[in-house]
């Protein structure tokens, strides 16, 4: 796959203008989790070439990294901004995406042994911008869910449940960036309000507590409201933890639960254009 990206490089015609590309990476799973992405990246408007690549699941191979970046360089790009549709930069596939782009100089230690398709060296510069965190477009995101809901599930607690890193250093700061952008729900049910993380792919001792923390708070803020319990994933897209594992983890609880994900809300494609746009500029004025 590298000597393809260079043989690209080395036969791209004269006349294509150097041009930033844009690569948008995800996590990755079924084809229809996968869709949301690409409806979500369809929306972006962006000044140049744009890609998709997922590190996992059923189109890693297909519509991986390298394949992202070599369509990227194919279409004139020569400089690439790499954008991680994800909810948070703590965790250790943002950091895979930065090892990637050459940012890092190892994957990290937790997915050695994983098999997360080719990755060849950057054949241009990259740029690697943060996730969402505490970005303005994903408060507002969040509120459009939120809005979404009738007007009683409005006026409930509200429990966001976001998947969460293993590490606990992570999980410290996922937590306080969704606490930050959630903040306008907060003000707006004028409820309760708690943020649960799953820890899927931490020990087992990890996300039992984890999700007993969840489910105290439910019962805690529905005694407390008299009510119900809304129950909102924070998610990029939807699959089987939205359809199956929330709802299993929340079982038996006064919930009410709304599963649609954060894609393809449009305030995701602007915040792709920002921050790619932000990158962009900052890799050039190195350049200089």
């Amino acid at each position: 796959m590298r000597l393809m990206i260079l043989a690209i490089l080395a036969v791209a015609p004269a006349a294509l203008q150097a041009q930033g590309g844009l690569l948008v990476v995800a996590h990755g799973a079924n084809q229809g989790w996968n869709d949301r992405v690409r409806e979500t990246v369809q929306n972006v408007n962006w000044d140049g070439p744009v890609a998709i690549a997922f590190l996992m699941g059923a189109e890693a191979d297909s519509v991986g990294w390298d394949d992202g970046v070599a369509r990227l360089v194919r279409e004139g790009a020569r400089e690439i901004t790499v954008v991680p549709l994800m909810v948070s930069s703590h965790g250790s596939h943002y950091r895979q995406i930065r090892f990637y782009a050459g940012e890092l100089p190892s994957l990290p230690a937790e997915l050695a042994g994983h098999d997360h398709g080719d990755h060849s060296a950057p054949p241009v510069p990259m740029r690697v911008t943060p996730a969402l965190d505490d970005a303005p477009e994903f408060a507002a995101a969040l509120s459009a869910r939120w809005r979404e809901m009738g007007t009683a599930d409005q006026s409930r607690p509200l429990l966001l449940v976001a998947h969460g890193p293993n590490d606990p250093t992570d999980a410290v700061e996922w937590l306080a960036d969704i606490g930050s952008v959630s903040e306008g729900l907060r003000a707006a049910t004028g409820k309760d309000l708690f943020v649960g993380l799953l820890r899927d792919d931490a020990p087992a001792p990890v996300r039992a507590r984890a999700v007993a923390a969840m489910r105290d708070s439910v019962l805690a803020m529905s005694q407390r409201s008299g009510d119900s319990v809304v129950a909102l994933p924070v998610m990029i897209s939807s699959g089987s933890i939205t359809r199956t594992k929330i709802p299993n983890d929340l079982a038996g609880l006064p919930i009410r639960y709304h599963a649609e994900p954060l894609a393809p809300l449009p305030e995701l494609s602007r915040w792709i254009e920002r921050v790619g746009r932000t990158a962009a500029a900052a890799e050039r004025a190195d350049a200089r």
